[in-house]
């Protein structure tokens, strides 16, 4: 099964489970939830006390009576862990921005979650990123893995229509936070034959977008183009911000370049 499907299966899963905040100081705030043998069976949704992050516990996932606890975290907790981005080789183009608070869930009694089941993730989009109407990148969920000392990309999907980001986990404990990926402005330009148009494929700006896009080399030649399509897939091109129709492209260096270097500059 998809992990789109298991995610979907699972939105009806989440029940209304009032939970109460028992530790808080200025930069954390704890809300504890006790599973004994009846909530084992029946399953529960845990909240965040700011109510942006949920984990889902499905029925039995846990063999054994435990506490669990979901704590938020201001990100200045763990401000030296957010540079570990900057060598990421999987992050060529730009290092991922966090957005709003880290996470942190943790089943106190180990023995109670053996590994063979998955728990359901659920963050929302801080809400002042709710409002504004700015493009943004791909949104994922990260954990921080203290044995490496860096943050790591879990499978995630991204919704907008729902204005969160979604992932399973399989681990008792763990640090999480949503991240975002910058879209990058200056990099590698290609091209493919499509309408004889000013027009591009991006993989950042949705159809029907303008861009202007400059030549790095001759910052006198610019052709502004309109989004029609997407790509291309920065997972096998993750140096290529563009793919410009031929003719938008001849309007920036000869075909025969094949990749140039450009800016690419959103328009109103």
């Amino acid at each position: 099964m998809s992990m789109t499907r298991i995610l979907f299966s699972l939105s009806f899963f989440f029940l209304s489970f009032f939970l109460t905040p028992v530790f808080a100081q200025e930069l954390e705030t704890v809300v504890s939830t006790q599973f004994d043998a009846a909530t084992i069976v029946k399953g529960y949704t845990l909240e965040s006390s700011d109510t942006i992050m949920r984990l889902g516990i499905r029925p039995e996932t846990l063999n054994v009576s435990t506490r669990v606890d979901v704590k938020t975290l201001d990100p200045s907790l763990m401000q030296d862990t957010l540079a570990s981005f900057v060598q990421d080789p999987n992050n060529p183009v730009s290092p991922p921005v966090l957005l709003g608070n880290i996470y942190l869930f943790d089943i106190l009694n180990k023995e109670s979650y053996d590994g063979s089941d998955f728990f359901f993730l659920e963050i929302k989009y801080p809400q002042e990123q709710t409002n504004d109407q700015d493009l943004h990148g791909r949104r994922r969920i990260f954990f921080f893995n203290g044995v490496k000392s860096v943050w790591e990309e879990l499978p995630s999907e991204d919704s907008p229509d729902t204005k969160s980001v979604r992932a399973l986990i399989h681990l008792p404990y763990a640090r999480l936070a949503i991240f975002e990926d910058q879209i990058p402005e200056i990099g590698e330009a290609s091209w493919y034959g499509y309408e004889g148009c000013d027009c591009a494929a991006s993989p950042d700006y949705p159809q029907g977008t303008s861009l202007l896009v400059t030549s790095i080399s001759d910052p006198t030649k610019s052709v502004t183009v309109r989004v029609n399509d997407y790509g291309p897939d920065r997972t096998v091109f993750p140096d290529r911000i563009i793919d410009l129709d031929k003719t938008a492209f001849a309007k920036l260096a000869p075909l025969g370049a094949g990749v140039i270097q450009v800016q690419v500059t959103l328009l109103p």
